[in-house]
């Protein structure tokens, strides 16, 4: 992860600012975590600090001045590059000065009036606004890494770099196809089994489902003892396992404890 987010802060700083870099990168990461921890509002917060760090960053860098940080519009600033305020000769890269503010334009938009259009009853509408919004996010995250470096990226290059920070951000779980991975020392198979749980919370899981992934770790089947974790579960009557909110709670705990 650290080698990741250093090559990219090294690259946008051939261009860039550094310490512009490291917030974009910084508020990207954060709305990525958020984002495949499912705390839907979470990655909207910060995915609206990204765009921020990322159209002051082409503020500056198209030659202007920011001059009041307290009273900065990211709406307004945006429309500027749209507006004729940033030329050409400011900015000769289109998808930085014109595609890019489109695209914050939008996400600043939905960031803004969080589940105010939409009627919850029918969908989660963070969680729909965050599958939109956080692929837009990664595409402007390219756009500026091309543009810092032409040498150093193909699409595939930059996607890949992407990915790792994206995936290693989250230090927790990791998923590989219907593999479920705990990346947190536990004491039991039992307390394994309570953050894969929480993992895929608020979806199932069969027991079978979750004793294949119990054993992906330092366990044996034997080990894990369902009987014990009445409290903190639900079994449906096609034993489907679903934690219970006492059982996210626990969950919480074990992923706070330092060792």
């Amino acid at each position: 992860m650290q080698n990741s987010k250093k090559q990219t802060i090294n690259v946008l700083a051939l261009k860039f600012e550094r310490q512009r870099a490291k917030k974009v990168l910084k508020y990207f990461n954060e709305a990525s975590t958020k984002y495949l921890e499912e705390k839907w509002e979470g990655s909207l917060e910060q995915s609206g600090k990204f765009i921020e760090a990322v159209i002051k960053m082409l503020w500056v860098q198209a030659g202007k001045q920011i001059a009041n940080h307290r009273n900065f519009s990211v709406g307004t600033t945006a429309n500027s590059f749209l507006n004729g305020q940033v030329t050409k000769k400011d900015l000769p890269d289109e998808n930085l000065r014109l595609v890019i503010p489109r695209s914050i334009l939008l996400i600043y938009d939905i960031t803004s009036n969080r589940g105010g259009r939409h009627d919850s009853d029918i969908y989660e509408p963070n969680k729909v606004d965050a599958q939109m919004i956080l692929p837009i996010c990664a595409w402007i995250l390219v756009e500026l890494i091309r543009y810092s470096d032409s040498d150093v990226p193909t699409t595939e290059e930059i996607k890949a770099t992407i990915e790792s920070i994206v995936s290693e951000k989250v230090p927790f779980f990791e998923k590989i196809d219907d593999r479920i991975y705990v990346n947190k020392k536990t004491k039991s198979a039992n307390e394994c089994a309570l953050l894969i749980l929480y993992s895929v919370y608020p979806n199932r899981l069969t027991k079978q489902q979750l004793t294949d992934c119990v054993t992906l770790h330092p366990y044996k089947k034997n080990a894990l003892h369902l009987e014990r974790m009445t409290q903190y579960i639900d079994v449906d009557s096609k034993n489907r396992i679903l934690l219970r909110t006492p059982g996210r709670q626990e969950a919480e705990n074990i992923l706070r404890r330092k060792k």
